[in-house]
């Protein structure tokens, strides 16, 4: 049964979610929010989240990543909580490659695209195609539908 990882991350945070099985039919296996200590400067900051991404890997053995980048248009592209997500995205897609994953990167467009419908009603609504996401973050959510999009 295929296997796929989806983040979303933001300046301070990442958000995640292991889902199995079809886009049709998917299976919510783990999802969670993980920030970087406080204490630490950027670089080591950034390694920490290489280092978690690389154990959620470990753990669950996806077959493919999808990471959920902003839009191009997003407002506020030209602050620091911007560049600090791009830098973390780029951390993610690196250690999604380096442990062999097949991975993709895309806007909530581009979700939606390969769900076939738009992603923002399902994050909203916490349903999607049988999992009840409304005791989900929408963060959490959001990586739910980028994992479910990497699906066959």
């Amino acid at each position: 049964m295929a296997r796929a990882l989806g983040f979303r991350s933001e300046a301070k945070q990442i958000h995640w979610a292991v889902v199995e099985g079809t886009r049709e039919a998917p299976i919510l296996l783990a999802h969670d929010s993980a920030a970087a200590p406080v204490n630490l400067d950027e670089a080591p900051a950034l390694s920490w989240y290489g280092t978690r991404a690389k154990y959620i890997v470990d753990t669950f053995q996806p077959a493919v990543a999808t990471i959920r980048t902003a839009e191009s248009v997003a407002p506020g592209s030209k602050k620091e909580g911007a560049r600090r997500r791009l830098r973390i995205e780029g951390v993610l897609l690196q250690t999604m490659d380096s442990c062999g994953l097949r991975v993709t990167i895309g806007a909530l467009a581009m979700i939606s695209g390969k769900l076939g419908s738009q992603a923002k009603k399902y994050v909203e609504s916490g349903n999607f195609r049988g999992l009840d996401l409304t005791k989900v973050q929408k963060p959490c959510r959001e990586a739910i539908l980028v994992a479910v999009a990497a699906l066959p």
